[in-house]
């Protein structure tokens, strides 16, 4: 099981993947910085799996002089395929009765279009086909995890023994923390994957492009619909997590240089990690 950018986690669908010409991608995506008279806080929007890898030295220099890493999970271990699925799965309520007959055909369409057999998704609760579908996506087009910025930062800071950090202590936390979720949210989680499977792969792609050379235009056009339409999932996976940011950052100002890395979803719009540490009293200075 690999964690990825928008739903935190791929869960273990094997998928072959589709041969995908693959470019390099810029390196000038965009990074803040939060400071005080005692210390700096680096910060860092993960754009997900690509479809080549990504390197960027401006990003491994402010890497290496933090002394503190953090990110939103831990690597998984041997353990949390059975943590998700017993909590991932329902067997008295198929997902098809938690959608109306519409969303069903979408589900169908889409899983269908990535290789993905429909029944298999039958079992799940909503948050956890999610996950299916997206991770069969991006594995059936060529969007790799070991590509993603996250993969290779957290190769860097294990590699010079960087202390870390994870908002979501364990793999447990995390699964209760899609578990948690409303029926809105949960069925807001499963539809937004349908939505970008729909919208295909041309246009991750492009998204893609455009993060790494620092144009946000993209990601806040995204955010703003998921809030409009899907606003109960927007306010479990983006506010709910944004607002707790906040006094990590002002205990992090009073330790060592810190880079934090979240997810690129998080560091848009008028709910961001960037407003709430500004409501906080704190800027965050784009560099």
């Amino acid at each position: 099981m690999v964690w990825t950018r928008r739903g935190l986690i791929a869960a273990g669908a094997v998928v072959a993947a589709t041969p995908a010409l693959a470019r390099a991608y810029p390196a000038e995506a965009a990074l803040w910085e939060v400071r005080d008279d005692r210390a700096k806080v680096f910060l860092f929007g993960d754009s997900g799996p690509l479809r080549s890898p990504w390197r960027s030295a401006r990003f491994e220099a402010a890497l290496n002089e933090s002394a503190v890493f953090w990110k939103e999970t831990p690597a998984a271990g041997p353990g949390a395929n059975a943590l998700f699925m017993a909590k991932g799965i329902d067997p008295a309520r198929p997902l098809s009765t938690w959608l109306t007959p519409n969303d069903r055909a979408r589900v169908v369409g889409v899983a269908s279009s990535v290789g993905l057999a429909p029944v298999l998704l039958e079992r799940l609760r909503p948050w956890l086909a999610a996950v299916f579908l997206d991770s069969s996506f991006r594995s059936h087009f060529g969007f790799k995890q070991e590509n993603s910025p996250e993969y290779e930062l957290s190769l860097v800071a294990k590699g010079a023994g960087k202390l870390l950090h994870t908002e979501f202590p364990d793999e447990a936390a995390i699964v209760d923390y899609f578990a948690g979720f409303s029926r809105a949210a949960e069925v807001g989680a499963l539809l937004r994957a349908v939505d970008e499977i729909e919208a295909g792969p041309d246009v991750a792609q492009r998204a893609a492009e455009a993060w790494a050379m620092g144009d946000l235009r993209p990601e806040i056009q995204e955010i703003r619909r998921i809030g409009r339409t899907y606003p109960d999932y927007y306010q479990a996976i983006l506010v709910a997590r944004n607002r707790r940011w906040a006094p990590r950052f002002r205990a992090m100002l009073d330790g060592e240089t810190t880079f934090v890395l979240v997810g690129g979803d998080h560091l848009v719009g008028p709910d961001s990690v960037q407003n709430q540490l500004a409501a906080a009293g704190m800027e965050a200075r784009r560099i």
